[in-house]
């Protein structure tokens, strides 16, 4: 296929989306979408967002369709380089670069495996090591200075939760959610990944991660395997009464 051909036809595949036929995911795998759909099927019209591990300003990113839409948020990532291109490219948010780790820690390793697989960045020296057999090398481990996840909403959010929390720091999530005050804060939403790299090769589901959020009064809204999307049973109450 000629140059000119295959410019016609990305051409071609942008008319659905412009006739309002088709929409955009910027997820990994549609979960804004799902998010986006869930929210205006509910009639949630203020939405703003805390994206934990927020890597890339626009590809893979669970909140960018949020930020396009108008909301704001606040983006934490402890990649220094990849916070330039959050500033630069949605000014509108609020940038800051550090970790979210428990009250206990002040700083974590960080291992970081370069500009082009900034996504396995992690301060899980499991995962780290497990990216490492699957031919991932660690190019730096150095340390990051951690903040407390009940601090940052109540320095960027008030009093209030924010509408949705996605997660996605390779291996940290569990302990990132179970620092978190629950009765201060009970976002409608969190994004998390679910999944790690098993030894056999497969995909295994966290089951801790599943079980803790049923503890803390969510119930799974979607799952696309990798991540799944839980919704706190209270807030959706809260919007279920609203409506009558």
């Amino acid at each position: 296929m000629s140059t000119v051909a295959r410019i016609i036809r990305k051409l071609k595949s942008f008319f659905p989306v412009m006739k309002g036929l088709a929409q955009v995911s910027f997820s990994q795998f549609g979960e804004d979408i799902i998010i986006l759909k869930m929210l205006e099927r509910y009639g949630v019209r203020e939405v703003t967002y805390l994206d934990i591990g927020a890597n890339d300003p626009i590809c893979g990113s669970n909140t960018y369709n949020f930020y396009l839409r108008g909301h704001k948020g606040v983006l934490v990532e402890p990649y220094a380089e990849l916070c330039t291109a959050l500033k630069n490219r949605r000014p509108q948010d609020t940038v800051l670069n550090f970790g979210i780790g428990s009250e206990i820690e002040a700083d974590a390793d960080f291992f970081t495996f370069g500009p082009k697989h900034t996504p396995l960045n992690t301060f899980s020296k499991e995962d780290a090591l497990q990216s490492e057999k699957q031919g991932f090398p660690i190019e730096k481990i150095y340390k990051v200075p951690l903040k407390n996840i009940n601090n940052i909403i109540s320095t960027h959010f008030g009093n209030k939760a924010p509408t949705i929390i996605s997660l996605d720091v390779e291996g940290y999530d569990e302990t990132i959610l179970r620092s978190l005050d629950f009765e201060r804060y009970q976002a409608l939403l969190v994004c998390v990944e679910t999944v790690s790299f098993a030894a056999s090769g497969e995909w295994e589901k966290r089951l801790p991660i599943l079980e803790f959020m049923a503890s803390k009064g969510y119930f799974v809204y979607a799952d696309t395997h990798v991540n799944t999307i839980f919704c706190s049973r209270r807030e959706f109450d809260h919007i279920l009464n609203a409506k009558k």
